[in-house]
Protein backbone atom coordinates (compact mmCIF):
# COMPACT_ATOMS: atom_id res chain seq x y z
CA UNK A 1 0.00 0.00 0.00
CA UNK A 2 0.99 3.55 -1.04
CA UNK A 3 2.26 5.84 2.17
CA UNK A 4 2.42 8.83 0.75
CA UNK A 5 0.88 10.91 -2.32
CA UNK A 6 1.92 13.45 -4.69
CA UNK A 7 -0.45 15.68 -6.35
CA UNK A 8 0.69 17.53 -9.55
CA UNK A 9 -1.91 20.48 -9.33
CA UNK A 10 -2.65 21.88 -12.49
CA UNK A 11 -4.94 19.48 -14.26
CA UNK A 12 -5.36 17.35 -11.25
CA UNK A 13 -6.89 19.24 -8.39
CA UNK A 14 -7.94 22.18 -10.84
CA UNK A 15 -8.88 21.85 -14.12
CA UNK A 16 -7.16 24.92 -15.32
CA UNK A 17 -5.52 23.12 -18.60
CA UNK A 18 -7.58 25.62 -20.45
CA UNK A 19 -6.80 28.64 -18.80
CA UNK A 20 -2.87 28.05 -19.01
CA UNK A 21 -3.38 27.01 -22.64
CA UNK A 22 -4.93 30.47 -23.39
CA UNK A 23 -2.30 32.76 -21.40
CA UNK A 24 0.44 30.85 -23.01
CA UNK A 25 -1.01 31.40 -26.67
CA UNK A 26 -1.82 34.79 -26.18
CA UNK A 27 2.16 35.89 -24.71
CA UNK A 28 3.76 33.40 -27.68
CA UNK A 29 1.98 34.54 -30.06
CA UNK A 30 2.34 38.28 -29.61
CA UNK A 31 6.12 37.67 -29.42
CA UNK A 32 6.89 34.91 -32.05
CA UNK A 33 3.45 35.67 -34.86
CA UNK A 34 4.54 32.29 -36.79
CA UNK A 35 3.47 29.83 -34.42
CA UNK A 36 0.45 28.12 -34.51
CA UNK A 37 -2.04 27.50 -31.40
CA UNK A 38 -1.71 24.47 -31.94
CA UNK A 39 2.04 23.83 -31.21
CA UNK A 40 1.91 25.83 -28.32
CA UNK A 41 -0.85 23.39 -26.49
CA UNK A 42 0.98 20.54 -27.90
CA UNK A 43 4.49 21.74 -26.15
CA UNK A 44 3.28 23.18 -22.99
CA UNK A 45 1.73 20.55 -20.47
CA UNK A 46 4.12 19.86 -17.73
CA UNK A 47 7.18 22.27 -18.80
CA UNK A 48 8.43 24.87 -17.24
CA UNK A 49 8.02 28.52 -18.09
CA UNK A 50 11.87 28.66 -18.89
CA UNK A 51 11.22 25.80 -21.05
CA UNK A 52 8.69 27.20 -22.84
CA UNK A 53 9.65 30.30 -23.54
CA UNK A 54 13.10 29.33 -24.30
CA UNK A 55 11.53 26.63 -26.92
CA UNK A 56 9.12 29.33 -28.83
CA UNK A 57 10.86 32.43 -28.37
CA UNK A 58 14.62 32.01 -28.49
CA UNK A 59 17.61 32.58 -26.47
CA UNK A 60 16.18 35.43 -23.83
CA UNK A 61 18.20 37.08 -21.00
CA UNK A 62 17.48 36.30 -17.45
CA UNK A 63 14.94 39.25 -16.97
CA UNK A 64 14.01 39.07 -20.20
CA UNK A 65 12.64 35.69 -18.75
CA UNK A 66 11.18 36.85 -15.80
CA UNK A 67 9.39 39.83 -17.56
CA UNK A 68 7.67 37.34 -20.15
CA UNK A 69 6.97 34.48 -17.36
CA UNK A 70 5.64 37.03 -15.20
CA UNK A 71 3.28 38.26 -18.15
CA UNK A 72 2.02 35.15 -18.65
CA UNK A 73 0.52 33.96 -15.38
CA UNK A 74 -0.65 37.31 -14.66
CA UNK A 75 -2.97 37.19 -17.46
CA UNK A 76 -3.33 33.54 -16.36
CA UNK A 77 -4.09 34.71 -12.23
CA UNK A 78 -6.80 37.40 -14.07
CA UNK A 79 -8.47 34.41 -16.19
CA UNK A 80 -8.93 31.99 -13.35
CA UNK A 81 -10.67 34.91 -11.39
CA UNK A 82 -12.75 35.64 -13.99
CA UNK A 83 -13.92 32.44 -14.36
CA UNK A 84 -14.15 31.79 -10.98
CA UNK A 85 -11.63 28.82 -10.46
CA UNK A 86 -12.08 26.00 -8.07
CA UNK A 87 -11.33 22.45 -6.68
CA UNK A 88 -11.98 19.05 -9.06
CA UNK A 89 -14.52 17.62 -7.00
CA UNK A 90 -13.44 15.45 -3.90
CA UNK A 91 -10.50 17.19 -3.56
CA UNK A 92 -10.97 19.12 -0.31
CA UNK A 93 -12.69 15.88 1.25
CA UNK A 94 -9.76 14.16 0.41
CA UNK A 95 -7.08 16.38 1.65
CA UNK A 96 -9.24 16.46 4.85
CA UNK A 97 -8.77 12.84 4.93
CA UNK A 98 -5.34 12.66 4.44
CA UNK A 99 -5.04 14.98 7.61
CA UNK A 100 -6.91 13.12 9.67
CA UNK A 101 -5.68 9.65 9.15
CA UNK A 102 -2.18 10.80 9.00
CA UNK A 103 -0.81 9.95 5.37
CA UNK A 104 1.72 12.34 4.64
CA UNK A 105 1.16 14.41 0.83
CA UNK A 106 2.78 17.05 -0.78
CA UNK A 107 2.47 19.02 -4.19
CA UNK A 108 4.93 18.82 -6.98
CA UNK A 109 4.36 21.39 -9.73
CA UNK A 110 6.10 22.78 -13.03
CA UNK A 111 4.38 26.10 -12.03
CA UNK A 112 6.89 29.36 -10.38
CA UNK A 113 6.80 30.85 -7.57
CA UNK A 114 4.22 33.62 -8.91
CA UNK A 115 1.82 30.67 -9.23
CA UNK A 116 2.30 28.96 -5.50
CA UNK A 117 1.59 32.41 -4.04
CA UNK A 118 -1.51 32.94 -6.14
CA UNK A 119 -2.84 29.40 -5.36
CA UNK A 120 -2.01 29.87 -1.24
CA UNK A 121 -4.10 33.23 -2.01
CA UNK A 122 -6.85 32.27 -4.27
CA UNK A 123 -7.18 28.39 -3.36
CA UNK A 124 -6.76 28.70 0.83
CA UNK A 125 -3.93 26.28 0.40
CA UNK A 126 -2.85 27.04 4.24
CA UNK A 127 -5.55 25.12 5.30
CA UNK A 128 -3.17 21.50 4.22
CA UNK A 129 -0.12 22.84 3.03
CA UNK A 130 2.82 25.34 4.09
CA UNK A 131 4.54 27.19 0.79
CA UNK A 132 7.92 25.24 1.92
CA UNK A 133 6.08 22.36 1.77
CA UNK A 134 5.44 22.55 -1.65
CA UNK A 135 7.95 21.61 -4.78
CA UNK A 136 7.82 23.82 -7.58
CA UNK A 137 9.99 25.08 -10.13
CA UNK A 138 12.65 27.13 -8.53
CA UNK A 139 14.94 26.78 -11.69
CA UNK A 140 17.03 24.17 -9.65
CA UNK A 141 16.12 21.34 -11.19
CA UNK A 142 14.93 20.38 -15.03
CA UNK A 143 11.45 20.25 -15.99
CA UNK A 144 9.46 17.43 -16.72
CA UNK A 145 9.46 14.45 -18.08
CA UNK A 146 12.93 14.68 -16.04
CA UNK A 147 11.85 12.51 -12.94
CA UNK A 148 13.69 15.13 -10.34
CA UNK A 149 10.69 16.75 -9.28
CA UNK A 150 9.20 13.42 -8.18
CA UNK A 151 12.27 12.46 -6.55
CA UNK A 152 12.61 15.59 -4.41
CA UNK A 153 8.97 15.47 -4.29
CA UNK A 154 9.14 11.57 -2.61
CA UNK A 155 12.34 13.02 -0.21
CA UNK A 156 10.25 15.98 1.26
CA UNK A 157 7.98 13.13 2.27
CA UNK A 158 10.75 11.02 3.69
CA UNK A 159 9.83 8.18 1.95
CA UNK A 160 10.99 6.19 -1.34
CA UNK A 161 9.28 6.89 -4.64
CA UNK A 162 8.11 3.02 -4.76
CA UNK A 163 5.96 4.12 -1.88
CA UNK A 164 4.57 7.38 -2.81
CA UNK A 165 1.28 7.80 -5.25
CA UNK A 166 1.50 10.51 -7.98
CA UNK A 167 -1.48 12.03 -9.41
CA UNK A 168 -0.97 13.37 -13.18
CA UNK A 169 -2.64 14.75 -16.13
CA UNK A 170 0.23 15.58 -18.30
CA UNK A 171 1.92 13.01 -20.72
CA UNK A 172 5.16 14.76 -19.66
CA UNK A 173 4.71 14.35 -15.95
CA UNK A 174 3.93 10.75 -16.26
CA UNK A 175 6.78 9.77 -17.73
CA UNK A 176 8.94 11.67 -14.77
CA UNK A 177 6.89 9.80 -12.41
CA UNK A 178 7.68 6.40 -14.30
CA UNK A 179 11.43 7.45 -14.31
CA UNK A 180 11.64 8.61 -10.73
CA UNK A 181 9.67 5.10 -9.71
CA UNK A 182 6.88 6.08 -8.55
CA UNK A 183 4.90 3.00 -7.07
CA UNK A 184 1.86 4.07 -8.44
CA UNK A 185 0.62 6.20 -10.88
CA UNK A 186 -2.91 7.58 -12.03
CA UNK A 187 -3.98 10.07 -14.52
CA UNK A 188 -6.60 12.49 -13.82
CA UNK A 189 -8.64 13.10 -17.15
CA UNK A 190 -10.58 16.08 -18.26
CA UNK A 191 -11.44 15.64 -21.99
CA UNK A 192 -11.55 12.99 -24.78
CA UNK A 193 -9.05 13.94 -26.23
CA UNK A 194 -6.54 13.50 -23.25
CA UNK A 195 -8.40 9.85 -22.48
CA UNK A 196 -7.42 9.00 -25.97
CA UNK A 197 -4.06 10.45 -25.87
CA UNK A 198 -3.08 8.00 -22.51
CA UNK A 199 -5.02 5.09 -24.30
CA UNK A 200 -2.76 5.06 -27.60
CA UNK A 201 0.58 6.17 -25.52
CA UNK A 202 2.83 3.32 -23.66
CA UNK A 203 2.37 4.80 -20.58
CA UNK A 204 2.45 2.89 -17.27
CA UNK A 205 -0.19 3.76 -14.66
CA UNK A 206 -2.46 2.46 -12.64
CA UNK A 207 -5.59 3.66 -13.92
CA UNK A 208 -7.91 6.92 -15.16
CA UNK A 209 -9.58 9.23 -12.86
CA UNK A 210 -11.89 11.66 -13.26
CA UNK A 211 -12.25 13.28 -9.68
CA UNK A 212 -11.29 12.66 -5.99
CA UNK A 213 -14.77 11.08 -5.05
CA UNK A 214 -13.97 8.10 -2.86
CA UNK A 215 -10.41 7.96 -4.23
CA UNK A 216 -8.95 7.18 -0.84
CA UNK A 217 -10.73 3.96 -0.30
CA UNK A 218 -10.88 2.78 -3.73
CA UNK A 219 -7.51 3.00 -4.79
CA UNK A 220 -5.38 3.38 -1.24
CA UNK A 221 -6.95 1.80 1.43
Amino acid sequence: MAKGIIFDFNGTMVFDAHLHEKAWVEMIQKHNHSVTEQEVIDYIHGRTNDQTIRHFIGDVTDEELQSLSDEKEKEYHRLAREEKLDYVDGTEKLLDQLVEKNIPFTIATASPKINIDFYFDYFKLDRWFTPEEIVYDDGTFPGKPDPTIYKKAAESLNLDPKDCVVIEDATAGVLAANRANIGQVFVMVYSEEQRALFNRKDYTYKAMIENFNHFLEMYIQ
